[in-house]
């Protein structure tokens, strides 16, 4: 029987709700309560409190995207890929702790950033005392706590060794990404405008005195007078507090043929008096930002940085998988 199991979470997480019919329920209810095993790591285990320990925060921003099914469906994702990273970092703290016992030279190193991180931490918030005071009304371990971040001291030092110091990317391969991938750097034409509407309900629904009031405010504008001013006078359209002026985001909402008429005009071009389903609408252009594809020497960067990023996680991963091999690993559903 699917049902939601509320899990009250450390300081940061008021009520999670887990549905454990997807994520590995059976009929007995020992499975389902909060010490079930969800894995085994050589002799470690890690229980369903662990995994929901650490997706805490992941789920609590869940609750406020998603609701019903959509929801569940995330929750189901978050915790198989919270557990998915818990047996990835037992496995790391394992070749980590068999690299580093055998050093004396690299624990004392790594005890040594430890102390530095931990003095930084005391010093930022005044001393030692309040330290542990802030870790306990955070429902934090402090020994717990400091032990964590030995092994995390301990990760970064293997991964930067196995994997982001192997990281490269060649250059022609920013180029090549460049040129397979142009739609990407495409700009669309864009334009930032002012909008005055005259409604035919503003005018008893009456289309000839509508378009009457419509012309008058048109041969104002051909004699030069302030748009914005003759907007906040006269307009029943949006935005008439500043000017009727609009939003890129609010101009690609608009109907289809306004839109032509939009993105007709060229710039401080007032457009004629067009007709709409409403009213009369008359638009003048301040800006526009012509399509344009941006330059290789723009982008290149950006390029570096996503393909840097993505060889990363490809070179990561084959490495705990290579780890993996000599490490016994059961997953329980």
């Amino acid at each position: 029987m699917k049902e939601f199991i509320k899990y009250h979470l450390l300081s940061i997480f008021i009520t999670i709700i887990a549905c454990t019919l997807s994520y590995g329920a059976v009929s007995d209810y020992n499975k389902n309560n909060i010490n079930s095993i969800k894995a085994i790591v050589d002799d470690e285990i890690i229980t369903q409190e662990d995994v929901i320990k650490r997706a805490a925060v992941a789920i609590k921003e869940a609750q406020g995207r998603y609701r019903d099914n959509e929801l569940m469906d995330k929750i189901d994702q978050i915790l198989k890929d919270t557990l998915e990273e818990i047996i990835n970092r037992k496995v790391l703290i394992k070749e980590a702790t068999k690299l580093f016992g055998t050093s004396e030279a690299m624990m004392k190193e790594v005890e040594k950033d430890l102390d530095s991180f931990v003095k930084g931490a005391v010093k930022n918030v005044g001393s030692l005392s309040k330290y542990y005071e802030i870790a306990e009304a955070q429902g934090i371990n402090p020994i717990e706590k400091k032990n964590e971040l030995k092994e995390d001291i301990m990760i970064d030092k293997i991964m930067k060794e196995n994997v982001h110091d192997k990281v490269k990317v060649q250059p022609k391969l920013l180029r090549r990404y460049y040129c397979e991938n142009i739609d990407e750097f495409r700009q669309k034409k864009e334009v930032k405008l002012r909008h005055l509407m005259v409604k035919y309900s503003a005018h008893n629904n009456n289309k000839e005195e509508t378009l009457s009031v419509a012309q008058k405010i048109m041969k104002r504008l051909e004699r030069g007078e302030d748009f914005p001013t003759l907007v906040k006078q006269h307009s029943d359209g949006p935005n008439t507090e500043n000017g009727g002026l609009c939003s890129f985001e609010e101009v690609n909402e608009l109907r289809k043929d306004l839109r032509d008429v939009v993105y007709s005009l060229k710039d401080n071009e007032c457009s004629k008096i067009t007709e709409s389903p409403v009213g009369y609408h008359i638009f003048k252009v301040e800006l526009i930002k012509p399509e344009k594809i941006q330059k290789f020497e723009e982008v290149q960067d950006d390029i570096y940085k996503k393909l840097y990023r993505e060889e990363t996680v490809r070179l990561k991963k084959q490495y705990i998988n290579s780890l993996k091999q000599n490490v016994f690993i059961k997953v329980i559903n």
